[in-house]
């Protein structure tokens, strides 16, 4: 396998070129995101922006780094940033499972359609927004990202306001595609991409925190959702909720996505600038560049690496196979448990709980330790939720299995978003994560489907818990054993 590569001479940071009072190309190489070198004085930042700390890291397995950003003082500072992550994420929501699932028995009711039908036109339109990301993902390596955001939200909004007026099978499907392709899919892949990027010591944390706009979502969106059909008309309610993002987040975007004192990956336009100020051609036909000593890999170069299919695809598909599976089917699940569906239903407070402390645990392992040495590992909650509710009995089965269902809930996916940076660099990292959405999407689509027929064919808890407990562990071992590895590459 060969592949090719252009090279540039390492660049010094923009802090070290204001220090020494030269006007360097790589001085201003931050410029679209606001940073600016103030000649008379040396090292100094403009008003509430600070040049990068660290240089990104290169491919191999680097060494555990030191916790160079005390987390408060990191939130403190980021706070703009963060919040845009958390908005972003929050707004996903009006294209997840979780929130369009509300709405099932209206949408049934009106246009005359079973459950088995309404889940076979969901899976269509699913599907089809899986597809059409590996070519939209792109955008968000040629666009600034607040101007991908005000696209992508302004898309999502539309798509509610559709999705309102449906009134046929066409309609429907054509709604729930966009809602499916701009809620779940854009909005949630521009906030990750961007966070990825802009980060590198703290880039676990960001991740983690961003991600609780989503726990936020899944916590007051179906109470909200259940009083609001009391009383308005699920139309009426399809028409309002894109105000929400319209009203609270869009007039905001320029001030949200201003760089500061510690997002030190340069993001987009960072890396774009070194590569012109080192002569490379980031737009060539090269599978990989290497800017600043930092290996860039295009999507089709990922997709020749062993890594990625036998170390990435388990750890992006199982958690999302395993978490839909069970969430379709829990109320089977808690009858083989012997408990009360008002019971089961309970437990949720502890599995939200330990979803958020799950999350935020991830960031700062992933800081720690880096996300390449962390990500296998996240499949262990899996393993331990599924033994628990087949080994333990009773309501003390169910507690255990809800609090490691919540934590295998929250630290997969910024652990292995973290590792997607980390080893396949950050200037095509919009079109490489493009790859995972579909994964993650088809495992969740199939789960139900496969969980459900092994139901249908009498089979019990055991071998519904023994089938999560062998894919989490294959996942596990597949990523322990390949994500330390460094590629193996024929340079040309």
């Amino acid at each position: 396998m060969r592949f090719s590569y252009a090279s540039g001479s390492r660049l010094s940071s923009p802090a070290e070129q204001c220090a020494k009072g030269t006007e360097e190309p790589a001085c201003s190489a931050f410029p679209p995101a606001g940073f600016t070198c103030l000649r008379g004085l040396p090292g100094s930042p403009a008003r509430g922006e600070i040049p990068a700390m660290t240089q990104p890291r290169s491919d191999p397995l680097p060494s555990a780094p030191p916790l160079q950003v005390p987390t408060f003082d990191f939130m403190r500072v980021e706070w703009r940033f963060l919040l845009f992550g958390v908005a972003m994420a929050f707004c996903s929501s009006l294209g997840q499972t979780f929130f369009i699932s509300l709405f099932s028995s209206e949408i049934r009711s009106e246009l005359g359609l079973s459950h088995g039908a309404f889940g076979t036109y969901y899976a269509i339109a699913t599907t089809a927004s899986a597809v059409t990301l590996l070519w939209l993902g792109k955008l968000a390596d040629t666009m600034r990202v607040e101007r991908l955001a005000f696209i992508v939200i302004c898309c999502l909004c539309a798509a509610a306001m559709m999705f309102s007026q449906v009134n046929s099978v066409i309609a429907l499907i054509g709604g729930l595609y966009l809602l499916r392709l701009f809620g779940q899919g854009m909005t949630t892949h521009t906030y990750t991409t961007a966070m990825a990027r802009r980060y590198v010591a703290a880039r676990g944390r960001a991740l983690s925190l961003a991600q609780l706009g989503m726990n936020a979502a899944e916590s007051i969106g179906p109470a909200s959702v259940v009083a609001l059909l009391s009383i308005l008309d699920w139309r009426m309610l399809w028409m309002i909720l894109p105000f929400l993002p319209l009203v609270g987040l869009l007039p905001f975007l320029r001030t949200l996505t201003q760089r500061t004192r510690y997002q030190d990956g340069g993001g987009l336009e960072g890396v774009r600038a070194a590569a012109a100020a080192a002569g490379i051609d980031d737009k060539a036909d090269a599978d990989i560049i290497t800017i600043d000593s930092v290996n860039h890999w295009r999507r089709r170069a990922v997709l020749r690496d062993s890594r990625f299919w036998l170390g990435l695809v388990g750890l992006t598909m199982i958690p999302g196979f395993t978490v839909t599976g069970m969430l379709f089917h829990q109320i089977y699940l808690a009858e083989l448990a012997g408990v009360s569906l008002a019971s089961w239903a309970a437990m949720y407070v502890v599995y939200a709980a330990c979803a958020v402390i799950g999350t935020l645990v991830a960031g700062q392992l992933v800081d720690r330790f880096t996300g390449r040495r962390v990500a296998a590992h996240m499949m262990l909650p899996i393993t331990l939720a599924c033994a628990a509710l087949w080994l333990v009995e009773g309501q003390a089965g169910v507690f255990l299995f809800f609090v490691f269902f919540g934590f295998a809930s929250g630290m997969p996916y910024s652990a292995v978003s973290a590792t997607l940076a980390e080893m396949y660099g950050t200037r095509y990292l919009g079109e490489v994560k493009a790859i995972f959405l579909p994964l993650g999407v088809f495992s969740s689509a199939l789960s139900p489907m496969v969980m459900g027929m092994l139901i249908d064919m009498g089979y019990g808890m055991g071998v519904l818990m023994g089938l999560n407990i062998a894919l989490a562990l294959l996942a596990q071992a597949g990523g322990a054993m390949m994500l330390g590895k460094p590629p193996r590459l024929a340079i040309s």
